[in-house]
This record gives C-alpha cells, structure tokens and sequence, in this order.
C-alpha cells in the first residue's frame, strides 16, 4: 500500500517540503559561545534538600512572578542543590 507514506511498511526517509533540514548537523557549538542577556538579574537562593525544592521554586515564582527568565537548579555537596533565579528587570508601571 503505497498511499499511505510508506514504503514497504516503513516511514518514507524524505525532508519535510515546509522545513530546510538537509540531515543531522555537522558541527557543534560550544555553551560558551551563546551568550546569555544582558538584562537579566541572576540570584542564588540558599541551598536545600531534595524534597524542598519544589517549595522554594515556589516561592521564587511568587516573588519575582512574570519577571522569571529562567530556573536553574544544580546538585551541591551534601545532597542539597542549589537553585538559581534569573529575572528580567523590572519595568516601571508608568512606562508600560
């Protein structure tokens, strides 16, 4: 049955029409190299146990809200894990 995108029972190996992909990238690049915004705020939140984090991701949300760029949250020593906050800046009321 070859009307239905397959061949032989398998997936057709063919690039989307709508996507420019030509197969599996050739290169790499290094996390060096992406450099992260300027304008946003990064803040480390004391280290915690296992079963706090989601507790203290919480918090974090409900005191910087939509500010909140990204969430990192990395192993430390002693089985606590730091979590780190990186926020936008705060626009002023009067300017949005």
């Amino acid at each position: 049955m070859q009307g239905d995108g397959t061949i032989e029972g398998s997936p057709r190996n063919e690039t989307c029409a709508n996507s420019d992909s030509c197969g599996t990238a050739n290169s790499s690049s290094l996390s060096e190299g992406i450099s992260p915004a300027a304008d946003t705020v990064r803040r480390a939140a004391n280290p915690v146990p296992l079963y706090l984090i989601p507790q203290a991701i919480a918090e974090e949300i409900h005191r910087h809200g939509d500010a909140i760029a990204e969430v990192h949250v990395a192993r430390t020593r002693g089985h606590t894990y730091r979590i780190t906050v990186k926020t936008w800046p705060r626009r002023d009321a009067r300017a949005a």
